[in-house]
């Protein structure tokens, strides 16, 4: 009985130790699980948007919308010609504000500017915003205008709280590739 019960102890060592190099041997064959890794940019450009030939402009916004997949947003800037402070950066002391929106849907933003107070509006051409976009691969289609998407269109503001028309010669996206 000694010599039985000895026997399957060297024999559940013996299988113990053939098993073991097995299950190594089958956990070096599990593939790891792929890396989340972020696009790679090929290159930039930026997009200006600007105005040409207006009078009394006191406030504008403009929706774009680009691929997603092909585009990544890069950075959106004041242009100038109004709107030259961000909204969240400024003071209280300022004559006119930008502001920016990135997280209305996918592939849509959201820019606009603003004069403050009881003031004319301005005219002539100046830059409304210049905004920095990533490609992703070399056949991506440029950002666009929206003028019909509810409920952000794509305006011009008087002093007066007036629509000022807009045509192909007014507003303009102008691009520039780095």
């Amino acid at each position: 009985m000694f010599q039985v019960k000895k026997a399957r102890k060297i024999a559940f060592v013996v299988s113990l130790m053939l098993a073991l190099p097995i299950t190594y041997v089958l956990a070096s064959f599990v593939p790891p699980s792929p890396e989340k890794t972020e696009p790679e940019i090929m290159g930039t450009f930026t997009v200006n948007v600007e105005v040409h030939n207006v009078k009394d402009l006191y406030a504008w916004q403009i929706l774009l919308t680009y691929d997603p997949y092909s585009l990544i947003l890069i950075d959106v800037t004041p242009g100038g010609f109004i709107g030259s402070v961000l909204i969240n950066e400024s003071n209280g002391n300022v004559q006119d504000v930008f502001a920016r929106a990135t997280d209305i849907g996918q592939g849509l933003l959201l820019i606009g500017g603003s004069l403050i107070g009881n003031v004319s509006g301005k005219d002539g051409c100046g830059l409304l915003a210049k905004v920095t976009f990533g490609y992703l691969s070399i056949d991506y289609s440029m950002p666009q205008i929206v003028f019909d998407k509810k409920p952000y269109e794509t305006k011009l503001i008087s002093s007066n709280g007036d629509t000022i028309q807009i045509d192909n010669e007014t507003l303009k996206l102008h691009f520039e590739e780095h």
